[in-house]
């Protein structure tokens, strides 16, 4: 009711209003509203047992938002008369007679209301409720309490223990185990539950763990999605069948020990479900382990395989020091009130009864009440007396007295925000900037003045119900999720009947005349829309909030025809192809979300919903363009479509710039018609976030956009096409420049295209200086640059500057430096104090490197005059023992974790005093020295690649540390020389050595030096012909041969029966291999593959079926023999090759940099492992299960990353390749624009494959494999399964054998989808990291 007085308020305030016909009866309608509202407090809390009053305050709340329902109709109908007219109106006074009628009504209606207020002794004065007696806020810090666990450390250890300790007497000797926590509400089982799950030693014990909240709808085929897309980090589609799900899971968790929690359980929603899903989780490794939560014992009869753990209250002490925690922070508010205080808390907590919940949510109300009276009143207060021990018809606690006075106090403008949330799902994630925005499609928030948003109010009113554990947070894989918990649930649905209602289905819940929020939570939506059409024809909300793809049918058309007063309306993730223009009906429309539709062009009748103010579209794949009038949309704040559509969009609607209150506009394309000029932008405002601008030679009147005034945009991209229409005119690209000088806020700056010589003065003289990352690509005709003094850029890209030659200035806070296509240059600043990472590429002129003392990631890559390296001592200060800083020199590039050089001709060598941890050297002919055995202590990985002789092999210098040793294109070398002590060498990679006749080494040696290799490839060795004369490493468990067309023998007798821990070997393309070992293999090996080996097949098979060779191998339990056709365009890549990768990965990232702490460290070992993944997948076509493989790893490898700063990092390593990607996007803008409109849209369709790859990347590459081995599918498909398995085996003896560094490892990946959008800017950064991954 408090919008609606504000409301009529305004108008009776204003001279011309189109209300004032009926000023009068209005004047009377604000009056005795405002006298009404002075007794709602006291109305609000006798209705909890006063029924009369209840019913009083529900008559009166329908009439408030009919009133609202009217009065907004009248004033949207008198806009849009004026916008129809197309001038300004001075007066919009609406006749009388057109509402006077419904004025009156509500008039007759507001008499009964206010003389059964009189009966019912209301009263005016309250202590309590609202804001009266609180403190101001002085800080933000919602968040310090909402996880506070006080009192539960022995639960939690107990827990633990029955988590890590095998209980034979838990009735599980050969399934899954289950362990049931029971309590009831609100004791803080969810939260016990978590801490459990993210404690290290769980998450060493159980590598695989998924979380899926349960709740009221035990739904097999929903628990199967949320356990895949838990631990894959995918997203599942929807439609898949149970079966396929069960395949699904049954590939990451066969074999092997999980932990699944299922949070929330009710017996009553378990029947068959439960069964049907033990099967499933009972073929888990031996150790799996199964923790449920559930109010109820009947849950442990039912599922228990081990005794129901029982969490009991909380002890008086425990509750009051959480209480304390909470209630009394910033203490120096209650000055010398806190005795007192603390003495009533003491009493209002043993109300509590030991629930946690209950003692949050009364510490969370008291936090900022100073008031004494206020303490008393809620010590005293009759909700107290409500017994709380009653269970409801499902067997739940009633709503909780502490929390029915938590909301009984909340200011009025957050209850309504809170009962809204009722019509979510319980388990709900909720999204803050997504709610604030349906709350304000509501018009729940309260005017912030000119210093504040909507957005702004709305963030503080959801921070203050998280505060008061309205809401909770969790960090649940290094995501913070906000939820509701059951109970306070269970309250927002008892206060917002009959008002708010969520549908299931039918014969669920049913939406009444009152109703005016609906939710839907079925797939097959069509009778319960209809049914909500029927009976609630003053709908405001109409959500689907489910993942379902939702079916409408017909109801969707009698939708827009029957509900005049909806405000907030989603067909999202339904099947909906078109909208119809009878949209324009819903005139007091304010929110609407259609994405993840089938949409292809909005209605512009869409544009007369004048008071829309969030339009979301995102995921709607075949939508190109908007609306021609979307300009009318001059409420529109939220314009929300993904970045796919603003890499198709090739012009946008005119008139832009009528948008002044649009917040997000991500790109703007500069046109010459009117209504498409850059001008448009003047007026934009409320801009925030991103702003991409292209086609700005076309941008003559740049100044005009005034973007120096737009202070809440973080980035900024300009972009002057590659190839343009305007070439033979003259265009002043350097004014056009100038002009667009930002506000100085912005913190990244992209340039491309720039046709100018000079760059601006605004960017030469630093003004813009909160400048954090900038880039510059192919502005072609810049020859000097000059940044000014940017004491905050971290980050410098320059790409395809063709004629720059001269860097003015220094970078004293530079840490990264991206260098590519640069010819010209030929110095850079002396020195980068602040360096971590540089890549230099193609920069021809360039001869000498800076000083970089901190540098820790270098690449080098075809830099032709490159010759040599500054190598100074530098003076560091550094702590000691004692906290003193003390001066210590070191060689400047001591810090140099990880280098790779390829083609750099004129390099004479590598630094002399250097350590580092990843060596790569490639095509560098006059490098012939490695690091001393005194720089090789902490050696980990070194690739030699395509070196003339044998110099750099036989420099490989004695050292423990190395791991993984890559040899390849090494010409000149027919025999290895005379290996050095590698003790810790574990994979050893020799491929593409054309003339290598012997693996054996000089001296007498051979490979069985190397003790400790545990992997060994060859391939593509065309000389060789006998494997090993000498023996091979005694300890090797995997052995791959692959391309060798000469090789004859795999050894002497006794070569591979002396390798007893060999477990899987690998033979492909061995053409005149004519026999197996004369003595077989030995009896560890577990896996055999043979392809492309002839002569092999028939030894195998042999005349009559038997051949010589199948004695040799018949027990081996996985034999894979194939004959793969010469035409076959799809090459299996063989596990070998996968083992080798997981190997060489684990060299770059297992082991990892000496501070895994900081961000930056990690990002060129990420670059190698996304780089490893990327070569192998396009080399070889992985089939599914090896891609499964494969991205697991790539996860892992994100999971130690995020465990530093996820945020950061991901940050840091997308902006270096945003501008690569907006070239890319600007190139094929302007191909696409010059080919007819058919092939223009087939190219489009093309990329959002791309973009979708995420969905029909796995069934594309089966159709693939089906059409290249069709005769061979079926065997195929079980060869792959069981190499994956043994795959996973493998893997995961690495990983045993790494433990001490694989305790890095947390379950916080972020999505895989994010890492394969990259691959394609990676490449162009990274080399292949060994010809392996070629």
């Amino acid at each position: 009711m408090a919008r609606l007085l504000r409301d009529l308020a305004r108008n009776l305030e204003q001279e011309s209003s189109p209300l004032n016909g009926v000023r009068e009866e209005v004047g009377s309608l604000h009056g005795r509203l405002r006298a009404i509202q002075a007794v709602l407090e006291d109305a609000e809390e006798k209705q909890l047992r006063d029924q009369l009053v209840k019913d009083w305050l529900r008559e009166l709340r329908e009439l408030a938002c009919d009133a609202e329902d009217m009065f907004d109709s009248l004033i949207t109908d008198a806009r849009l008369l004026q916008h129809r007219d197309h001038h300004l109106v001075s007066n919009l006074e609406i006749p009388a007679h057109v509402f006077k009628a419904q004025v009156t009504d509500l008039l007759g209606r507001l008499d009964g209301i206010d003389k059964r207020r009189e009966k019912l002794l209301l009263s005016r004065e309250r202590v309590g409720g609202g804001d009266k007696g609180r403190r101001p806020r002085t800080d933000t810090s919602h968040l310090e309490h909402a996880q506070f666990v006080v009192g539960r450390e022995d639960d939690i250890s107990a827990v633990i223990k029955l988590l890590l300790t095998d209980d034979p007497d838990n009735g599980s000797d050969d399934g899954v185990s289950v362990i049931p926590i029971i309590g009831m509400g609100g004791l803080g089982k969810t939260t016990l539950s978590h801490k459990v799950f993210e404690h290290g030693a769980v998450g060493e014990r159980f590598k695989s763990r998924m979380w899926v909240c349960v709740s009221d709808d035990f739904d097999l085929k929903r628990i199967l999605r949320e356990m895949i897309k838990f631990h894959s980090k995918m997203p599942i589609d929807l439609n898949i069948s149970e079966a396929t799900l069960e395949s699904r899971i049954l590939e990451f968790l066969e074999g092997k020990p999980f932990l699944l929690v299922l949070d929330d359980v009710w017996p009553e929603d378990c029947g068959g479900e439960w069964e049907r899903l033990k099967i499933v989780l009972n073929k888990g490794g031996k150790g799996s382990k199964v923790l449920i939560t559930s109010r109820t014992e009947k849950v442990s009869e039912i599922m228990v395989t081990h005794k129901p753990y029982r969490l009991g209250c909380l002890p008086e002490d425990k509750c009051l020091s959480l209480f304390n925690k909470i209630a009394f922070k910033g203490e120096a508010c209650f000055s010398g009130l806190r005795k007192e205080l603390e003495q009533i808390g003491k009493r209002i907590v043993q109300k509590c009864k030991g629930l946690p919940l209950a003692v949050k949510a009364m510490a969370g109300l008291l936090r900022d009440i100073v008031d004494i009276r206020e303490w008393k009143a809620i010590l005293r207060s009759e909700i107290w007396e409500v017994d709380e021990t009653k269970l409801d018809d499902m067997g739940r606690v009633r709503v909780l007295p502490a929390l029915q006075l938590s909301y009984y106090h909340l200011p009025s403008t957050l209850k309504q925000c809170f009962a809204y949330c009722s019509i979510f799902p319980k388990a709900y994630v909720f999204k803050r900037e997504d709610l604030v925005k349906l709350w304000m499609a509501e018009a729940f928030l309260q005017p912030g003045g000119i210093d504040k948003s909507p957005q702004e109010v709305g963030s503080e009113y959801f921070d203050e119900l998280l505060m008061r554990s309205f809401f909770q947070f969790s960090d649940m894989d290094g995501k913070v999720v906000y939820k509701m918990h059951d109970l306070i649930h269970d309250m927002a649905v008892s206060v917002s009947k009959p008002y708010c209602v969520l549908v299931k289905g039918t014969g669920s819940s049913r939406s009444s005349v009152a109703s005016r929020h609906v939710s839907l939570m079925c797939e097959n939506a069509e009778q319960p829309l209809s049914e909500v059409i029927a009976n609630s024809k003053k709908l405001r909300t109409l959500l689907l909030p489910t993942d379902y793809l939702k079916n409408f049918g017909q109801a969707l058309g009698m939708l827009f025809h029957s509900l005049p007063y909806m405000r907030a309306l989603d067909l999202s993730s339904s099947e909906l192809k078109q909208l119809p223009d009878s949209i324009a009906e819903l005139k007091l429309l304010r929110y609407l979300d259609l994405s993840q539709t089938e949409i292809q062009a909005l209605p512009n009748s869409i544009c007369r919903l004048y008071n829309l103010e969030t339009l979301k579209l995102l995921g709607c794949r075949w939508l190109f363009t908007l609306p021609e009038d979307l300009a009318d949309l001059v409420n529109l704040c939220h314009l929300e479509l993904d970045g796919m559509f603003w890499f198709k969009a090739t012009s946008l609607p005119p008139r832009m710039g009528n948008l002044t209150k649009l917040q997000n506009l991500h790109s703007f394309i500069v046109g010459q018609d009117p209504g498409h000029g850059i001008r448009e932008l003047s007026h934009l405002a409320c801009l925030v976030g991103t702003l991409h601008i292209s086609k700005l030679e076309n941008a003559w009147d740049a100044a005009e956009a005034n973007l120096k005034e737009k202070a809440n945009l973080q980035k900024v991209v300009f972009q002057w096409s590659s190839t343009s229409d305007r070439e033979h005119e003259e265009v002043d690209h350097a004014r056009i420049f100038e002009d667009l000088r930002p506000h100085k806020n912005v913190e990244v700056l992209q340039v491309s295209y720039y046709k100018g010589s000079a760059f601006p003065s605004w960017l030469r003289d630093g003004v813009v200086d909160n400048l954090v990352s900038v880039s510059l690509t192919h502005c072609i005709n810049c020859k000097i640059l000059s940044l000014g003094d940017l004491l905050h850029l971290r980050e410098l890209n320059l790409k395809g500057m063709a004629e720059l030659e001269e860097w003015l200035g220094e970078g004293p806070s530079l840490r990264r430096l991206k260098l590519s296509s640069c010819p010209k240059l030929r110095v850079l600043p002396r020195m980068f104090p602040s360096m971590r990472v540089m890549k230099i590429k193609r920069c021809d002129g360039l001869e000498v490197l800076p000083v970089t003392p901190h540098l820790q990631f270098l690449t080098l890559d075809s830099n032709s005059s490159l010759k040599g390296w500054q190598e100074v001592q530098i003076r560091f200060l550094l702590p000691n023992e004692r906290g003193q800083y003390v001066a210590v020199h070191r060689w400047s590039h001591m810090n140099l974790l990880e280098m790779m050089v390829t083609r750099c001709p004129k390099l004479e060598g590598l630094p002399k005093k250097f350590a580092p941890q990843k060596l790569e050297i490639h095509h560098c002919e006059l490098i012939n020295e490695l690091p001393s055995q005194e720089f090789a202590s902490r050696l980990q990985h070194l690739a030699l690649v395509g070196c003339n002789d044998g110099t750099l092999v036989r420099a490989i210098p004695y050292t423990a540390s190395l791991v993984s040793l890559v040899i390849s294109g090494i010409s000149n070398l027919s025999i290895f020389p005379e290996w050095p002590p590698l003790p810790g060498l574990e994979a050893l990679y020799i491929h593409d050595c054309q003339d290598l006749e012997s693996l054996s080494a000089g001296k007498g040696g051979s490979l069985q030096a190397l003790a400790s290799v545990k992997l060994l490839s060859v391939r593509n060795c065309p000389r060789l012909i006998t494997l090993a004369v000498k023996g091979l490493p005694l300890q090797l468990e995997c052995l791959s041969i692959s391309s060798c067309p000469n090789l004859r023998s795999l050894g002497p007798k006794g070569t591979v029966t002396s390798l007893t821990q060999l477990k899987n070997a690998y033979i492909l393309d061995c053409p005149v291999l004519d026999s197996l070992p004369e003595d077989g293999f030995p009896v560890s090996v577990e896996h055999l593959h043979i392809e492309n080996c002839p002569l092999l097949r028939d030894r195998r098979d042999g005349a009559e079926g038997g051949g010589p060779d199948w004695p040799k191998i018949n027990k081996i339990p996985d034999l894979v023999m194939i004959d793969s056709s010469p035409s076959s365009t799809s090459y299996q890549i063989p596990n070998a090759e996968i083992l080798g990768a997981f190997s060489a990965l684990r060299s770059l990232f297992a082991l990892g940099p000496v501070n895994p702490d900081d961000p930056e460290l990690q990002s060129s070992s990420f670059d190698e492992a996304i780089h490893v993944i990327h070569a192998l997948d396009q080399s070889y076509g992985l089939n599914s299960h090896q891609v499964e493989g494969l991205h697991r790893l790539e996860m892992d490898w994100r999971r130690i990353a995020s465990a530093a700063s996820a945020a950061k990092r991901d940050q840091e390593q997308l902006l270096g390749h945003l501008s690569a990607m907006n070239h890319f996007k600007t190139s094929l803008l302007d191909t696409v624009s010059r080919h007819e409109t058919l092939k223009q849209q087939g190219e489009l369709l093309e990329r959002q494959d791309e973009e979708d790859q995420l969905k029909i990347k796995e069934l594309k590459a089966r159709l693939e494999r089906v059409k290249a081995q069709s005769a061979q599918i079926k065997s195929q498909r079980l060869a792959n399964f069981d190499r994956a398995k043994q795959l996973s085996l493998q893997f995961s003896q690495l990983g045993r054998e790494a433990g001490q560094h694989e305790k890095r490892m947390t379950e916080a990946g972020t999505s895989l989808s994010s890492a394969e959008q990259q691959w394609g800017a990676f490449r162009d950064t990274i080399v292949e990291v060994t010809s392996l991954f070629e």
